[in-house]
């Protein structure tokens, strides 16, 4: 077995250099420009920093496969529940109401997820498209800002608004960690968060096997994941020991590259190095562009 990720693409092997995991891009920098300059207008409510106002713990919920197996758990937990995504309308066909929604993408596609509730608190990028705050109009939002957005700085100071930017790098689940410690959160469990494929399926509506795929073994077993996965898995790698050392407890329940992951981090005593060790020789051989938090 390989120590780092062998790639294969339609069933071929694809060359080290020929390797780059980037974040996908479904809107230019012009398209959040413009996005973050309509959010502005709409005298919404804005994320002002750390708040401590929450305690106990947080549920983080994404949209991996494994959530079909383990969204009762979840529930049976007790926590505050935070959806990303898809996986909200996913509970609220199980009459689960999650405390907060959670929306990062500025992608249009997001608007099928959304469904405007009174009794959800919607935690939505400044990057959101103008039509999901059509869709939320009455529903109690809050707007926050994502650090790495090209021309964000520029935006706030031209409207004359100093306010904090939460980071977290390429996925709305890594970000959703940020902003629920800085919420007051120290206790942060994340469930569907698998970034791997599970019998085909990257989420829990839809299956797109024809991405290019990438081999990752990581605890002894060979996960298969998208680049964008493996994108958002480095995310977390980096991400989680930097809350830790802040005192945050995170836990991650479920089947995937990410739970394996943490398992390696938070149990091996030589986890950690050993992982951080993998993805150092994927980038040095593979020349692969990394997001930075």
């Amino acid at each position: 077995m390989p120590e780092y990720p062998v790639i294969t693409h339609e069933g071929q092997e694809v060359p080290w250099t020929e390797l780059r995991l980037e974040p996908r891009l479904a809107n230019t920098d012009e398209d959040i420009d413009r996005n973050i300059e309509h959010a502005l207008t709409l005298g919404l409510p804005t994320f002002q920093g750390i708040l401590e106002t929450e305690e106990g713990a947080v549920s983080i919920v994404g949209s991996g496969p494994s959530l079909k197996e383990n969204w009762r758990k979840m529930v049976d937990s007790g926590h505050d529940i935070m959806a990303c995504n898809a996986a909200c309308q996913f509970l609220l066909e199980r009459d689960i109401v999650p405390k907060y929604m959670f929306c990062f993408d500025a992608d249009p596609l997001m608007l099928e997820f959304i469904t405007a509730r009174p009794d959800i608190t919607y935690l939505m990028a400044s990057r959101s498209p103008p039509k999901a705050f059509e869709l939320l109009a009455g529903c109690k939002v809050v707007l926050w800002h994502a650090a790495g957005d090209k021309n964000i700085n520029p935006i706030l100071e031209k409207h004359h608004r100093l306010e904090p930017m939460i980071s977290g790098g390429s996925a709305a689940v890594t970000r959703s960690m940020v902003l629920s410690v800085s919420l007051g959160y120290r206790s942060v469990h994340l469930w569907g968060c698998d970034s791997s494929f599970h019998n085909g399926a990257t989420h829990i509506r839809q299956s797109t096997t024809k991405e290019r795929q990438l081999q990752i073994m990581c605890n002894n077993r060979v996960f298969y994941c998208a680049p964008w996965m493996a994108l958002q898995a480095n995310d977390f790698k980096v991400l989680a020991p930097s809350l830790r050392s802040m005192g945050v407890r995170v836990v991650v329940h479920g089947d995937g590259l990410i739970p394996h992951l943490a398992k390696a981090m938070q149990f091996d005593t030589d986890g950690e190095s050993r992982v951080t060790q993998i993805w150092r020789d994927v980038r040095h051989k593979a020349g692969i562009l990394w997001s930075q938090l």
